[in-house]
């Protein structure tokens, strides 16, 4: 009997430190593969997460060669991602979630409790009590622990990667509403020009009478209002310029320079049941939306009346005045007759419902922006091929008429001029239809989740039917 009592002991002392050790896990690397490979497949862009091991020289060298040449609206993208401290914010809630992760899987400390108490008499030895307890509750909760974390770290790195792109559409965005005011401010340079030619000529012709008070006054209007249109399109250069800046990660005045010219387009339509179906498989926060739901259904499994009686399990072992010790099991916990879970259920209940919701009204939110996006793109582009032929051509022919009735004769300086500043206003409204059509164009992708002639030939079409012929249309 001596001997079962002794082997029983020891077989539950082995038990009690397995336990214990077994809930050491060690802290992995944190990775960031999967946002660096998802990035590289929807932008053809490289991102890294530094975490503190950065190669701060070799990223510098890459930086000022990019700087060097006139920035592209891809180079632009390239070096936020390597420069704008963002990017590493928004990587380190990826470290966040893995830390949890290793969280969920240890046990909880084992708790220990020593108690002397002093015998009145000299010849009595003191009595002690101890107890070493571990939480057996611990084995049924670290599964459910652990299903919740990954969900959690699954849901962090599609949100992260997300924003990552949200941050790379912003950045082209920026860069193309830049490029057309730079651009758009070369055609109102020209009209402040000719309208100041003008209003000096209407000036001379005013003072021998050739031209009346109110002639005259429309004249000078005319090129006030040029001025202040070149001065507030100086504003927005100066606002984008900034904005750019900031995105771009520098914090003081860097030179670089924009190419003036906008990117022709690319987009000829792609049928909108098409790009519906590729958004609602791609949205990386559709994605995260879904995880959210899927992390909250888990997450009830822990909260059952059974994890509020706090159950630990443990040794425990006195030695009584008389010298004698002895040693057995020890159970502890709570009864949960007030508080079982009932308020955590329902807290739980609502926010799954709450996030059910909240994924029905994204659902309706990607598929209206792809709508949107979609439309004002094929609007954009009816706008572009009307200036394209017929009123950028006709404004060309009236400037030719005009220079060939003023050779003859038959037609006034003044009005030579003012046709001239027309065609200007023309380029200059073309440009900024040009400039409706990239920042709509960087809607779309954001829609989709990701560079739209790369999603889709990496999708093959798989998503789309098979009539919808989607790769038509769509060029690199």
């Amino acid at each position: 009997m001596a001997g079962y009592m002794s082997r029983f002991k020891s077989t539950w002392i082995l038990g009690i430190i397995s336990c214990i050790i077994s809930g050491c896990t060690k802290i992995p690397r944190p990775d960031d593969c999967r946002v660096s490979s998802t990035i590289e497949r929807r932008i053809d862009k490289q991102v890294q997460w530094s975490q503190g091991c950065y190669e701060d020289e070799r990223v510098c060298e890459l930086i000022e060669t990019l700087l060097q040449q006139e920035l592209t609206a891809d180079s632009a993208v390239q070096i936020a991602f390597l420069n704008n401290p963002k990017v590493q914010e928004i990587f380190e809630e990826i470290g966040i979630a893995q830390a949890d992760l290793v969280e969920a899987g240890l046990f909880s400390n084992p708790a220990f409790d020593l108690f002397f108490r002093f015998p009145e008499k000299s010849n009595l030895k003191t009595n002690i009590e101890y107890t070493i307890t571990s939480s057996f509750i611990d084995l049924f909760l670290i599964p459910l622990r652990v299903k919740v974390a990954k969900t959690e770290l699954e849901q962090t790195i599609l949100r992260v990667t997300n924003d990552i792109l949200d941050l790379a559409f912003e950045v082209e965005q920026t860069f193309y509403e830049l490029q057309a005011s730079q651009q758009d401010l070369k055609y109102v340079q020209s009209i402040v020009e000719l309208t100041s030619i003008h209003s000096e000529l209407a000036q001379r012709q005013q003072k021998i009478g050739n031209v009346n008070d109110l002639e005259f006054q429309q004249i000078q209007a005319r090129y006030l209002e040029a001025e202040l249109e070149m001065a507030r399109i100086q504003n927005d250069i100066i606002r984008l310029r900034e904005k750019l800046n900031r995105l771009l990660g520098f914090c003081g005045d860097i030179q670089w320079k924009v190419s003036d010219n906008l990117p022709e387009i690319d987009y000829q339509g792609v049928p909108l049941d098409c790009l519906e179906s590729v958004a609602f498989s791609e949205r990386l926060d559709l994605q995260a939306a879904r995880f959210d739901v899927l992390r909250l259904s888990r997450k009830l499994g822990i909260k059952q009346w059974w994890v509020y009686t706090q159950g630990r399990i443990g040794i425990a072992g006195e030695r009584d005045p008389d010298g004698t010790n002895v040693i057995g099991p020890a159970f502890t916990g709570e009864i949960p007759i007030f508080n079982y879970g009932q308020a955590d259920r329902l807290r739980l209940h609502a926010e799954l419902r709450q996030a059910q919701n909240h994924l029905a009204a994204l659902e309706i939110q990607v598929l209206s922006e792809v709508r949107e996006a979609h439309k004002l793109l094929m609007n954009n582009l009816r706008i572009i091929n009307e200036y394209r032929a017929r009123i950028i051509p006709l404004q060309s022919k009236i400037l030719q008429s005009s220079e060939e009735l003023y050779n003859l004769m038959g037609l006034g300086i003044d009005r030579l001029i003012e046709n001239k500043r027309q065609e200007f206003q023309a380029y200059s409204n073309y440009v900024m239809s040009l400039r409706n059509y990239w920042v709509v164009r960087v809607q779309l992708d954001r829609a989709l989740g990701g560079k739209l002639y790369l999603v889709l030939s990496q999708l093959n079409g798989d998503i789309c039917n098979n009539e919808c012929n989607c790769d038509e249309g769509v060029q690199e």
